[in-house]
């Protein structure tokens, strides 16, 4: 069966990379592809050495007619179209072998990523940027993988070089000699410009991760922007970040524009000198008009091999950089490595320092908030998603527990909880304590007849992306059900029947209250039916709690609380 470079991809296991330095990085990414690379070199080593040889066969081919012989002409023809032939053939395979290491290379470098992100979980923000992680992943990773696409040619450009080299003093030193000399003296003249290039192209990158992760921040706080009337003020920063990222841009395409012109520059300054010495010869009658046109010919070739060298200094520059970039992302060390708390079993308070919200252990709570922001910043801090320092379990600190314990005691449901594709089935393979059921946490969720609106039969019923067939209620009672299928000891929503009908409501706050007897549930929301069933219930006011008890008592004593809960008023 034909195989491609690409029937390997995905790897199953990316490796542990090497992190030393970007050297061994970038040694340890070739390394893992290194049968392709090997490949995909020998192919173009033959196709450059056939691109090498034909302005001598061509030489040869014209010095035949100047001699008159044409039996000679038909043969180095035929020659010219093997040679040819073998060439493209050759250039075809080295192509796919170069294509598939860099592939290759970007794959295994997402995977590591991945792979980092998911240890990190939600320490990954609070490490890095987003907008760092994201041109890391989009551009940095390829500039690493460009890398290995280029080591076939560079392979074939430095043999072919020494092998017309040779022939070349071979077949006139002095020729031979100019231009043998000439083609590293070009190199060393570009040589100077990479090393400033570089800082440039690592400047430039920098200042690209700032305005992407001001732009993520931006984006993912503009309901909180637009609340406070921020939007101006961020949107200029965001304009000054972007002169910035122009500014460096334009720096680095100056420094990019020197070099492509010194390349055009400069080797055409050495064709002239050896057209011209070259001339001189066949004047003297030292030289041939043959092998004039070869060396002509040969003296075009040896820029390419420049050409290759160039291009590799400029990619191994930036994908030197764009190395030490992906390098620190998988150097960031989680969290959970310094923390060594678990959570305990038998809590006694689960307290919020900054609004003052006290959970006690087994109660079933309403939580009132007269801002729906506050309200989504507390169950952000509640689960571990963010600021949780200012969140204590009997006194600890939430960030001191280990990560892995928070996700198992604490499960903190999101107002507009994300559906994905997959049967019912698929939706609910989620660790869980067992103790409940798929079909008793459906029926607790008053989601049963969402299994009869869905295409399929059963649990092997197809939900489609992002549950875009379901309405926002059946999609409320859904992810609800999840939840308390996977049952933690403390299970946090977040208005969780915003788009249920009141019939619905209280079955579902009934069932809710049923099916969690000695469980920890904390129930933000302004839903009447639910308060009811709530053992107590705490009135937040700008941020703070400025009141607490049973529903009944703050709707008699408390104004605002009215004001929030008591529907049509």
């Amino acid at each position: 069966m034909y195989r491609t470079p690409f029937d390997h991809l995905p790897v199953i296991d990316p490796g542990k990379p090497d992190l030393r330095s970007t050297r061994n990085f970038i040694l340890w990414v070739g390394w893992k592809q290194r049968r392709i690379i090997a490949t995909g070199t020998f192919f173009g080593i033959i196709n450059l050495l056939c691109v090498a040889i034909m302005p001598g066969i061509l030489g040869r081919g014209i010095q035949s007619i100047a001699d008159g012989q044409e039996d000679a002409l038909y043969t180095w023809v035929l020659v010219a179209l093997a040679v040819g032939a073998l060439q493209a053939a050759a250039g075809i395979l080295r192509h796919r072998r170069a294509v598939g290491s860099w592939i290759s290379a970007a794959t295994r470098l997402q995977q590591l990523i991945v792979r980092k992100a998911t240890d990190l979980g939600a320490d990954l923000p609070r490490l890095i940027s987003t907008g760092e992680v994201s041109a890391i992943n989009s551009n940095d990773v390829e500039r690493v993988a460009r890398i290995y696409d280029l080591i076939p040619r560079l392979s074939g450009g430095v043999i072919s070089f020494f092998f017309v080299s040779g022939i070349l003093i071979t077949s006139s030193p002095i020729l031979g000699l100019m231009v043998v000399i000439g083609v590293p003296a070009l190199s060393l003249v570009i040589g100077p410009i990479i090393k400033p290039l570089q800082k440039r192209e690592s400047a430039q990158r920098e200042r690209l991760s700032e305005s992407s992760s001001l732009a993520a921040d931006t984006v993912a706080g503009l309901r909180i922007l637009r609340g406070i009337g921020g939007e101006t003020i961020f949107l200029n920063r965001f304009k000054d970040s972007s002169q910035r990222v122009r500014a460096a841009a334009v720096r680095t395409a100056k420094m990019r524009a020197l070099l492509d012109g010194l390349q055009i520059l400069l080797p055409g300054t050495l064709i002239v000198g050896v057209i011209w010495a070259g001339g001189t010869l066949v004047s003297q009658g030292d030289l041939k008009v043959g092998e004039l046109l070869a060396f002509y010919g040969y003296s075009s070739f040896l820029m390419i091999p420049l050409q290759i060298v160039t291009e590799s200094a400029q990619r191994l520059t930036s994908g030197s950089v764009a190395a030490r970039r992906v390098i620190r992302l998988l150097s960031v060390t989680s969290m959970e490595e310094f923390q060594s708390s678990t959570f305990p079993e038998h809590f006694q308070i689960i307290k919020d320092e900054k609004s003052g919200l006290q959970i006690r252990h087994g109660e079933f709570l309403g939580v009132v908030s007269d801002n729906s922001l506050t309200a989504d910043e507390i169950v952000d801090r509640l689960g571990g998603y963010f600021d949780n320092r200012h969140v204590t379990v009997d006194g600890r600190p939430l960030a001191d527990i280990q990560e892995g314990e928070i996700r198992r005691a604490i499960y903190a449901q999101e107002k507009e909880p994300s559906i994905l594709s997959g049967t019912i089935r698929s939706f609910f393979a989620v660790p869980s304590s067992g103790r409940i059921g798929i079909n008793e946490a459906l029926s607790a969720a008053s989601a049963d007849d969402i299994l009869d609106s869905l295409e399929g039969d059963g649990f092997d019923a197809e939900i489609v992306e992002r549950g875009r067939t379901l309405s926002g209620g059946q999609r409320q009672r859904l992810a609800l059900a999840r939840t308390l299928f996977v049952d933690p000891p403390v299970m946090v929503l977040d208005d969780p029947t915003s788009a249920v009908d009141a019939h619905t409501e209280a079955r579902i706050a009934e069932r809710i209250r049923k099916i969690r007897p000695t469980h920890t549930t904390v129930v933000f929301t302004n839903s009447p039916l639910l308060l009811d069933q709530c053992d107590r219930v705490i009135l937040i006011g700008d941020g703070k709690v400025i009141a607490e008890g049973t529903h009944l008592q703050l709707l008699s004593s408390h104004a605002n609380y009215r004001s929030l809960v008591v529907r049509g008023e």
